[in-house]
Formats: C-alpha cells, structure tokens, sequence
C-alpha cells in the first residue's frame, strides 16, 4: 500500500511536534488529516478536523477512514503550582491517550505511533539507557507519560491493530517551550554560570528529525507493541551551550560553579523541601542523561540529518525573530 493510498491522522498537529510531522507527511505523499481543538496553522492539501482528544465520539469520527494515527497531542512545559498537579497532565497524557487509541482500534486503523518520552525512565543506572531499562518515573508529567503508554498497550492488546511507542530525547527548534528555549534566553541574556564542569552528556533530538522518526516508524510492519527510543548522539553540555552561543554570536560564559558546591546546595534545598523543585533542577543539570537510540536506528534505518549546530542555529533565528515581532 503507498502512502498515496493510505490516510494518517494527526494529533495535536498545531503543536511543536505535530504541524511538523504534518508538513513532512503532506510532502512525503500522505493524504493527510490534522486533528486539533486549536488548528492555528494551515497545510495546502490537508484535511484539517477541529476537536479535543476528551472527545470520544469526536475522536470516532475524526478516525474513520484512516489507516494510521501519529498521537503527537499531549500536555507538558507547565509551570508554576500547576506544574505539580497530576489531575491535569493525566487528563490528557494517560486518559486522553486511552481515548485516541480507542477510537483508532474501533475506527479499524492498523498501526498507531504513540510520541512518548524518555522521562518515563527516571533515574537509571549506568552510563546509557536502552528500552530494557525499567520505568521509575518521577513528577507527574513522567508519570502520565508513563500511564498513558501502559493504556495504550493495554488497549491494543485486545485489538487488532498495532502500537509503536516512541520515547524521544529533548527535542528542540523552532517554538520549544522548554529547558532548551530557556537555557538559549540565558545566554542571550548573560545569565549563565556553568555548574559543574559542562562535561557531563545529554541526548537531544531537532524537531525535524523526531518528525522523520514518526513517519519511518509507521513504514515499519509491527504485531502488537513495540517500544524504542529515538534520539541524535549525545553532546556534552560544553558542546551544547558552545553551539548556542555560535548562533548568538556570543562568547561562552566563563564563570563556573564547583559541582560539590551544587550538590551541597541540592541536599539544603531537599532538606527543606524542595521548594520550586531546586533540587531537582540543579541535579538534572550536571548529571548524565543519555539514551540509546541504537534499536530503533537498527530497525527503520534512521539517522538524524540535522546537526547540533545547525539545530540550534535554526531554534535561536526563530526565538530572536519572534522576539523583534
């Protein structure tokens, strides 16, 4: 079957993830159908159908006819006490999930790509993670990740259709919301100190190429569900914040915080209860987070395209255009 012959849906496909997977897919040859309940952006050629993924009926109908679901919908970069409120990122990460993946195994749809996301690990052991790691997620967006997974196997099992799940690294580029896009205004704006020696790795992926996992995933024949990791090869903070300030045209900051002095300031903040989550942060910060990302290479033949450097380049023309707007 071509790609001519077979309809996707998308959800979510305003957001970050989403209007790139279906600005690929329309160019790829897909017939194409955008599902959001905030379609701010339109593709020539794309069916577009508003709704919210609560909506099961909605979700039935906008699942007819389709062959394949990309679920790129979901909640996170929440800030403030609401950041803390598991209510909010369950409704739509776990049950909304429940809800998409209902309606696409009653609608008859074959395979569905469910974007997940590494945090579902936690902390793990060793030096990389892979898919055999276990999930021990922390905080409730992690954990909503993590449930809403669970469902959506738990739903497919039952079924007919098929599941892929993709756990994807941070991914960054134009309109991130998150640790990237910050850390991108902290340089820009002078107020970066290095903690810790900038040598500890973090894995990372652009937007453009977790759009190309999403589409060479469903190009993959799957029984029942299947689990991967998707990610570009680790950088080392220093060559992350090095690649920032080359966009900016920045120099690179030069003051730096000991680690143990870090460490120390992390158990005075748990001892008091972690207010704003300090601990947490300045932890994640100078530990490693890498994944493999080896299986699903192996598997769909992928390789990201875009470089660290042109990534970045890419993400700070977009943040300082916007903010000249």
């Amino acid at each position: 079957m071509t790609f001519f012959s077979r309809q996707l849906m998308v959800t979510g496909a305003s957001g970050f993830l989403g209007s790139e997977i279906v600005s690929l897919a329309r160019a790829a040859g897909w017939r194409v159908r955008a599902f959001d309940r905030d379609l701010r952006t339109q593709v020539e050629g794309v069916e577009t159908i508003k709704g919210d993924i609560a909506d099961s009926a909605g979700l039935r109908k906008a699942c007819e006819g389709v062959s394949d679901v990309i679920h790129a919908a979901g909640l996170a970069h929440v800030f403030g006490p609401a950041a803390k409120d598991p209510t909010l990122f369950n409704a739509v990460n776990e049950t909304g999930t429940g809800k998409v993946v209902d309606a696409a195994l009653e609608s008859g749809v074959s395979h569905i790509v469910l974007v997940s996301s590494v945090s579902v690990y936690g902390s793990y052991l060793g030096t990389k993670c892979d898919e055999t790691e276990p999930c021990h997620p922390q905080g409730p967006y992690a954990i909503s990740k993590w449930r809403g997974e669970l469902k959506a196997a738990e739903r497919v099992a039952k079924g007919l259709g098929s599941l892929t799940i993709l756990r994807f690294a941070t991914i960054y580029g134009e309109g991130d919301r998150g640790n990237v896009a910050k850390l991108i205004r902290a340089l820009e704006n002078g107020y970066f100190i290095w903690p810790g020696s900038g040598l500890n790795k973090k894995s990372l992926i652009y937007k453009q190429d977790a759009a190309h996992a999403c589409l060479r995933a469903l190009q993959r024949t799957v029984s029942g569900t299947e689990i991967f990791n998707v990610t570009a090869q680790p950088a080392t903070m220093r060559e992350i914040v090095s690649a920032i300030c080359q966009a900016l045209d920045h120099p690179a900051p030069r003051l730096e915080i000991p680690s143990a002095l870090l460490k120390a300031a992390a158990a005075i903040s748990r001892g008091l209860g972690d207010p704003g989550q300090l601990a947490q942060r300045l932890l994640k910060f100078i530990r490693d987070d890498v994944y493999d990302g080896s299986k699903f290479e192996a598997a769909v033949d992928f390789c990201p395209a875009i470089s660290l450097s042109e990534g970045m380049r890419r993400e700070v023309s977009f943040l300082r255009g916007r903010a000249t707007r």
